[in-house]
Formats: structure tokens, C-alpha cells, sequence
């Protein structure tokens, strides 16, 4: 393939044995291996996933995405198709790729073939493969014998090569999307895809919504037929469940890193300005932002330029941003349709009773139709259990939800179904129905108690109950999560808002449920302590809304006060301060209120938020809270304590980061003594103190004294912590610090372009320790005359401390002023005059400095 040219799909027609035998490399290998080596991409049905439609229409499906189609043809003749039993699936895709026209290259296994009996034997249908075989030839197709996988891979990367490519360009080439699969029987709204794409096209996003803010009408599979409809507009198409709009955040920041944009280090905010610069320079894009709720939450969000975005909706209030376009219910045509077709057994009069019974609306007839196909129920016995269970269910939901009575008759039908055939799976679904309505790590649910956990801790019992889920289409489960659609997921905590909950030892609600289930599951302690991130962003989502405080779980309220506290750590070791702050607050309330001011618990919930106010600059406030945490630590817990110590190690920041220094150095040193004594030299904490009393003696003018206590904190933290961890960074940058006051120019800089380093690949490059060491070095830099790196190191920095910090933050402040002493020392006068004016005004300000 020549550079540049675009890979083309490859539909590989097969039989299941030539995918295993022979061992090692089977022919399918084989024939994979030639294609990637033309430069071309696989298509077989094993690259289809599981989804609502028949082989037969994923056969189609695939073929016309299809540029080339490959067929080997081995001795066994393969699985009959449903419905047609004379003809095997292989057989009919080359019927298909024959009636399409398609490019073929046809491959026959030679009689002297050798393998085992499972490649060459098929006592029940060989005769229809020889059959077969022998008809091959008269297609007027070339026919070409293999005898074995390499022989295989040679003759099909040869055959391939010469398929000229300028007659078959991928369909895919150069795409990336991430579109729900559409549905196999998506019915009508030819009016409104028309009316949609009018829409796009006149430069303004367009907005799907339902009229009175009512879900299940269609508005999101629309938007996929839409998406799948006018696919080849697309270079790029994305789709965002944008409910939440901080969770909307991730799924772009997941297009900007499918485009190249971003690594797993960048700050979501890093990585949205270069995904919209990328989006505003190029065309042919479509995103959709499904299920939006609020208009000026998801405004920031939207990208710019030629390509075209779909907002779905309940909410009427888009006027400002796009064009609105009603979606209204199913015509009564449709719904008979969508019924027959999913249920053929149904009469059209029996169709025509239960869209009546249902309003038609579309997510509703096509549950209904869903729970028809997959059970044994007439449309008598539908329609008896719907008029039983609804006007139940209308008096328990038509004050407390926004849904149609008919969209949760037909879920309570699923429900009640499935309490019948598989309790314990009505267990899993209800309990993830209490969690975010974003995927839930199943490894999570093996936390439970009682007999559901030993369900979920049981792979055979655990996987017939995700199975029994999927087969009903009732969560979408994969290989590692569960997800609970939020339709279903708020009409099932309406009906299990009062259930009692047997565990092993006590009973509860399914809210306090869910608490514990995370409060149990919680990964290793976030602090300073990367690996453990990853964990704690899946779980992110659902530990904000099991602790949302609309939640009743006031019984567990001291385990939602941890799971706050906790969840407020990782964010702020992550670098997020502003976000860790409310949950901090919260948890140091409920600790307060339950425990009382004294308690242990509500001191460390008390330490915690004042680190974090230090964190974001708010040192006064930091400091008052550290001393009557201290004071009551001292009394309460003892002078040697060690949390104790911990408040006093805070407080000596804040003390150095007011200036105080000579008070800072002295409750250091007491500090340090005492942790030597009580936790030994190599204790974390007794390093942390050991790091900040050399802070002190910088501050101090004692450089030499610094640096000799830098040297051995770093030694140890090393031994104990390891290269790379943030705190064993934090002291290789305080070190290079002393060896630059010290006139160690050269030393400095090459400690601080090592720890800069370090610090971007452990923490990412918008973390706050990060921004101080690019400031470090930067100071080195100005030191040794590089005034021209050290200021494009300092715009660079300034930028990220004031995105992710904020204008007025001390650490901004410092960063610009770096800026400004760079353009002095480049003769840019004016302007580091300009900068450093801002920069004391400031101060003034914020620190309360006159000078």
C-alpha cells in the first residue's frame, strides 16, 4: 500500500473451525495477517458486539461496510441459517457480496489439506459443503487452492495487493466515531430526520427535544438514525450522555484523546481547549449531546466551526442555541409495526390494543415489544398485567416522576417478570439503580452482603445473572461493568424507596445499601499515591451520588461522612482543590453535628479541610482552623499524638506561607523531635516535617543547614517512598531550591529538569506540584541567564496556574511576577511593567501586602 492511500475493510467469510485449527496459526490468523499486511483492516462477525438485531441483518450490515470479500473455504459447511435451513451463513454472505457486486477473492482448501478431524470432517452437512465447493468455480470467480495457513497468507496478500485501490476506498478510512449502534427496526420520522438535517445544515446546533419535557418519545434513537443515516457527512462523529455536565466533561475529554489530543496526564481543561481549537479548524464532525438538561451548563461545552452538533432533550429552553424540534409520540402505524415486526406472533388488532394501552410512546412500545419477544406472554396476558399493575402505579408516580404512566407500567411488567425468574438478579439490577447512571465496576458489587454477595463473588451464579440482565435487554452489561439506563433506574427506586434490606448483620435501605456497598469497596488511600487514581475516577460518579444530600441515607450518615471525606482527598491530592473544598466542608459538618467538636473523627475531618483551604490560597482561614484543631488535638488526644503532630505540621505551613517564619521553624523543630520519638526517622510523616522545617531554615537565609536536612530527606524518601513519588518529588525540588541559593547554579537545574520531568509523568502536567516545579526551573534558568527559556517556561506556566488555580492564588501571583522579572530582563519594559503592577494590586488584594 502507498503511503497515504486508506485501508480497506475486509469482510472474511469463515467457518468456526478454520478460526482455531491448525495450532498454532489457524487459517483465519493467517488470513488476518494478510490483510493487516496489505495495509488493509479485518471484518468478521466476531467484530460485530451483541446487540438487538438478527445474523441475517448483521450479515447485510457488514457487507455493506464491506470494500472486499474474502471467502476460505474449508470442508465443513457450518451453521444453517434461522429460517432458511438449506443454506449455512457462509453461503449466504457470498450470495450477499454476489448480489452486491463486491470485489471477491475466493479461497478453496486443497484436498491435501492436512489437519485434524474437526477441520476436515462434517458428517452431518459435508455433503452440502462438497456441494457448494464444486459451485464455486461456475460464479466465474477464480478459484485458488491452499494447503496450508501460510500458503494462505502468501496468495491473499497477493490477490489483495493487486485489487486496485483507487476502485475500492475504505468507507472508513480515516473515521472515528463512537455511535451507538442504530436499531434494527427504527420506524417513521422521515419528516423529522428531514427536518433535522435543515436544521444542521443552517449553522446552528439543533436541539431534539420532547414537547412538555416528556422521555421516551424517541429523541435519542432518532439521533442515532440521524447519525448513522448521513454517516458518510462524517469524518468524526461522538456521542456524549450529557445529564451531567462534569461527567459530559470526560466523554470529550475521551473524543479530544481518540483524536490525539490528550494523554491520560492532561487536566480536562488543557485537554477541551485543544479539542476546540481541533474541532473549529476542520469540518465534517457530528456530536450529539444526549439527554442535556441544562441550557447554560452544557453552553460552555459546545464546540465551534463547520461541523454540526445534536443536543437531546426534555428540556424546552434551547431558543439561544439551537433550533428546536418537537418529538412527538409513534402514529398508530408505527407502533403496530415496531410490534408485528419485533413479535410477528402478535395479530394487528392485538398490536393495535397494546399501543393504545402504551400512548404510544415510542420507548414504551418498544419495551413492550422487547418483554413479548422474550417471554411466553400473550397480548391478553400483557394487557391484563397492565391494567392490573396501572392504576397502581399511576397513583405511586404521577406526583413523584416526570415519566408516563405507560412507559413505567411496562417496566414494572419487566420488573415483577424478573423478581419471578431471577431474584437475585432483580437484586443486582435494583442495587445498581441506586448508584450514577454511569457504568459500575462489577468487581464493586462482589462487596455486598449476605447472599447477593455471595452471588456476586460466584463467577458461574454472578454470570447467569448478568446474562438473564442482558438477554432482557435490561442493563447493558461488558465484560467488566453494569449500567443501569436512568429511565428504568429512577422508576425502580421509586419502587424500592421503602424496601428493607437483609445483610449479613443489620438491615437497611437500599440508599444506606449503596453507601455501604462503597464504603466497603473503596480503593487503597488516594493521597500522594497515583496508582490508585484510576479506581477512584471510575468510582467518582457513583460515590457523588450516593452521598447526594437528597439521598436518604441519614442512618449511615458517619459512613457518608468517610466516603466524603475520602472522595475529597483523592480530589485534591489529584489536583483539584476547588472541587475537594464542599465535600471536605460536608464532611466536617456531619462529623461535627453526629460526633460532636472533639471527636477524633471530626479533628481529622477538621485537619483536612484546612489543608485544603491551604491548598486554595485561603491561609488565614487555614491557620485559624489548624490551631483550634491543635489546641483541641493537644487536649483531647495527647501532645505525642499522632494526629496530634499532624496539626501541628499544618499549622507550621501556614505559619511559613504567612511569613511567620521564625514561629514556623520553632513548631517544626518541636514537631520533628517528636515525630522522630513517636514514629521513628523514616516515618512519612516524621519526612514530611523533616521537609518543611528545611523550608523554614531557607526562609531563614540558612541555606547550607537547609540543604544538608533536604539531602537526607530526599535519601530517605527515596529508600521508603520510591523515585517517583509525589512527596519524594516534592523533596528533589526543595533541595534544588537550596543548591541554587547556594550558587549551585548548574546542580539546581539539572536536580529541577529531573523532578519536572518526573512530576509531569506521575501527576500530569496541570497539577499543582507540577506548576511549582516548572517555576523552579525556570528560576534556574532566569539564575543562569537563559532569560529567553526561562520566559517561555514561565508563560506556559502562568497560563496553567491560572486555569487550574485561578487568577488570585498565591501560586499565580508568584508565577506572574516570574514572568514579569523574564521581560525586564529581555528589555520588555512596558510590558513586565504592566504585569507587575497587576501583580501587586494583587497582593494588596489578596495577600494583604503594602509593598
Amino acid at each position: 500500500m502507498a503511503v497515504g492511500e486508506p485501508a480497506r475493510r475486509v469482510f472474511l467469510s469463515h467457518t468456526s473451525e478454520l478460526s482455531v485449527f491448525p495450532k498454532p496459526r489457524s487459517f483465519v490468523a493467517a488470513a488476518k495477517d494478510a490483510v493487516a499486511a496489505a495495509g488493509d483492516a479485518v471484518v468478521d462477525m466476531s467484530a460485530f458486539t451483541a446487540r438487538d438485531a438478527t445474523p441475517e441483518q448483521l450479515d447485510r450490515e457488514m457487507l455493506a461496510e464491506a470494500d472486499i470479500y474474502v471467502l476460505i473455504a474449508g470442508f465443513r459447511y457450518g451453521t444453517p441459517v434461522r429460517g432458511r435451513p438449506e443454506v449455512s451463513y457462509c453461503e449466504q454472505e457470498f450470495e450477499f457480496a454476489t448480489a452486491a457486486g463486491m470485489e471477491r477473492l475466493v479461497f478453496v482448501l486443497a484436498e491435501d489439506t492436512e489437519g485434524p478431524p474437526a477441520l476436515i470432517r462434517d458428517l452431518e452437512h459435508g455433503a452440502k459443503q462438497e456441494a457448494f465447493r464444486k459451485r464455486l468455480p461456475d460464479s466465474g470467480l477464480t478459484i485458488t487452492k491452499v494447503s496450508s495457513p501460510a500458503e494462505l497468507a502468501t496468495k491473499l496478500e497477493r490477490a489483495l495487493n493487486r485489487v486496485p485501490r483507487s476502485r475500492q476506498e475504505s468507507k472508513l478510512a480515516g473515521r472515528i466515531s463512537n455511535i451507538p449502534a442504530r436499531t434494527a427496526t427504527f420506524t417513521g420520522r422521515d419528516d423529522l430526520l428531514a427536518g433535522l438535517r435543515t436544521a444542521l445544515c443552517s449553522g446552528r446546533p439543533a436541539v431534539v427535544q420532547a414537547l412538555n419535557g416528556m422521555g421516551g418519545v424517541g429523541k435519542t434513537t432518532t439521533a442515532i438514525e440521524y447519525a448513522h443515516r448521513y454517516a458518510e457527512d462524517y469524518d468524526v462523529a461522538w456521542w456524549i450522555p450529557a445529564e451531567d455536565p462534569a461527567l459530559a466533561t470526560s466523554h470529550l475529554v475521551d473524543l479530544a484523546r481518540a483524536l490525539d489530543l490528550a494523554t491520560e496526564k492532561d487536566s480536562p481543561a488543557v485537554v477541551l481547549a485543544r479539542l476546540r481549537g481541533a474541532l473549529q479548524s476542520r469540518g465534517r464532525w457530528l456530536v450529539v449531546f444526549d439527554n442535556a438538561e441544562d441550557p447554560a451548563a452544557l453552553r460552555p461545552l459546545l464546540p465551534a466551526g463547520d461541523g454540526h452538533v445534536i443536543i437531546t432533550s426534555r428540556n424546552p429552553d434551547w431558543d439561544d442555541i439551537g433550533a428546536a424540534l418537537p418529538v412527538r409520540e409513534f402514529s398508530r402505524p408505527e407502533s403496530v409495526r415496531l410490534l408485528r415486526t419485533r413479535c410477528p406472533r402478535l395479530t394487528a388488532p392485538d398490536a393495535d390494543r397494546i399501543a393504545d394501552a402504551l400512548g404510544d410512546l415510542p420507548l414504551a412500545v418498544n419495551q413492550a415489544a422487547r418483554l413479548l419477544a422474550t417471554s411466553n406472554l400473550t397480548a391478553e396476558d400483557y394487557l391484563e398485567l397492565l391494567a392490573e399493575r396501572g392504576h397502581e402505579l399511576m397513583g405511586r408516580h404521577e406526583k413523584r416522576s416526570s415519566y408516563p404512566v405507560s412507559l413505567a407500567a411496562a417496566w414494572t411488567v419487566s420488573f415483577d417478570q424478573l423478581a419471578r425468574e431471577n431474584p437475585a438478579a432483580l437484586n443486582i439490577l435494583t442495587l445498581v439503580a441506586w448508584l450514577a447512571p454511569e457504568p459500575v465496576p462489577l468487581t464493586l458489587l462482589t462487596h455486598q452482603q449476605g447472599e447477593a454477595g455471595a452471588v456476586a463473588r460466584d463467577a458461574l451464579a454472578f454470570a447467569d445473572v448478568t446474562a438473564a440482565l442482558r438477554s432482557r435487554g435490561m442493563a447493558e452489561v461488558t465484560t467488566t461493568t453494569i449500567q443501569l439506563h436512568r429511565v428504568p433506574a429512577a422508576l425502580l427506586r421509586a419502587r424500592t424507596q421503602d424496601d428493607v434490606v437483609t445483610g449479613e448483620d443489620r438491615d437497611s435501605t437500599w440508599p444506606v445499601t449503596a453507601v455501604r456497598l462503597l464504603h466497603a469497596g473503596l480503593p487503597d488511600n488516594p493521597w500522594a499515591n497515583p496508582p490508585s487514581w484510576p479506581r477512584w475516577r471510575e468510582l467518582l460518579p457513583h460515590l457523588l451520588f450516593v452521598c447526594d444530600p437528597n439521598r436518604a441515607w441519614q442512618p449511615a450518615a458517619e459512613e457518608v461522612a468517610y466516603l466524603l471525606g475520602y472522595t475529597a482527598s483523592y480530589l485534591q491530592t489529584r489536583g483539584e482543590p476547588g472541587a475537594a473544598l464542599p465535600l471536605f466542608q460536608r464532611a466536617y459538618a456531619l462529623y461535627r453535628d453526629r460526633l460532636g467538636e472533639d471527636h477524633p473523627h471530626t479533628l481529622t475531618a477538621a485537619n483536612n479541610l484546612a489543608v485544603d483551604l491551604g491548598s486554595l490560597g485561603e491561609h488565614q482561614q487555614a491557620r485559624e482552623l489548624n490551631e483550634d484543631t491543635l489546641t483541641r488535638r493537644r487536649r483531647v488526644l495527647g501532645e505525642d499524638d499522632p494526629g496530634t503532630l499532624n496539626s501541628a505540621n499544618n499549622l507550621a505551613v501556614d505559619l511559613s506561607t504567612l511569613g511567620e517564619h521564625q514561629q514556623a521553624r520553632e513548631l517544626n523543630e518541636d514537631t520533628l523531635t517528636r515525630r522522630r520519638r513517636v514514629l521513628g526517622e523514616d516515618d512519612p510523616g516524621t519526612l514530611n516535617s523533616a521537609n518543611n522545617l528545611a523550608v523554614d531554615l531557607s526562609n531563614l537565609g540558612e541555606h547550607q543547614q537547609a540543604r544538608e536536612l533536604n539531602e537526607d530527606t530526599l535519601t530517605r524518601r527515596r529508600r521508603v517512598l520510591g523515585e517517583d513519588d509525589p512527596r519524594t518529588l516534592i523533596a528533589a525540588g526543595r533541595l534544588a531550591v537550596d543548591l541554587r541559593d547556594l550558587g549551585e547554579l548548574q546542580q539546581a537545574r539539572e536536580l529541577h529538569e529531573d523532578t519536572l520531568a518526573r512530576t509531569k509523568r506521575v501527576v500530569g502536567d496541570d497539577h499543582p506540584d507540577t506548576i511549582i516545579a516548572a517555576g523552579n526551573l525556570a528560576a534556574d534558568l532566569r539564575a543562569l541567564g537563559e532569560h529567553q527559556r526561562a520566559r517561555e517556561l514561565d508563560e506556559g506556566t502562568l497560563a496553567r496556574a491560572k486555569r487550574v488555580l485561578g487568577e488570585d492564588h498565591p501560586n499565580t501571583i508568584i508565577a506572574a511576577s516570574n514572568l514579569a522579572a523574564d521581560l525586564r530582563a529581555l528589555g520588555e519594559h512596558q510590558r513586565a511593567r504592566e504585569l507587575h503592577e497587576d501583580v501587586l494590586a494583587r497582593r494588596k488584594r489578596v495577600l494583604g501586602d503594602e509593598d
